[in-house]
């Protein structure tokens, strides 16, 4: 059954919470979410699937869940610096650059568990076909 209007505004007032916290089911996998501590002021919307976060699905694409990029964000990077990039530029030249940092303007990319706002989890969720809701009102960890 389909996640109703209602139940997405009800989910991200939740998630917004100091306690926030939700479980989905996505085929044969429980979403949690569940807002932690990232530092001592700051908090942050951690999604475990199956009740894990293993540090090898960072690295390992081989041993993630089938639902994994789904429901991690997607994070890029650039290989250099912009700073970099100009100081490189400024000494080779931009042909010479090119052509001895041919990885000079490379961006890499990543999935991170953590989301800083219910309404960026919330908008990302919603595009995802076949979640259900289980609950947000009890938290079982």
């Amino acid at each position: 059954m389909p996640i109703t209007k209602e139940q997405w505004s009800e989910i991200e007032t939740n998630l917004a919470a100091i306690l926030g916290h939700a479980r989905f089911k996505l085929g044969e996998h429980e979403i949690s979410v569940h807002r932690v501590k990232k530092s001592e002021s700051t908090t942050m919307l951690a999604v475990y699937i199956d009740h894990e976060i293993k540090g090898e699905w960072y690295t390992k694409s081989d041993s993630r869940p089938s639902c994994l990029e789904q429901v991690w964000r997607k994070r890029t990077f650039s290989v250099f610096k912009a700073a970099d990039i100009k100081r490189i530029e400024k000494a080779f030249g931009k042909r010479g650059a090119k052509k001895h940092y041919p990885n000079l303007y490379e961006k890499r990319e990543f999935f991170d568990c953590s989301f800083t706002t219910a309404k960026s989890l919330v908008r990302q969720f919603k595009r995802i076909e076949g979640l259900e809701l289980i609950d947000t009102n009890s938290c079982q960890f």
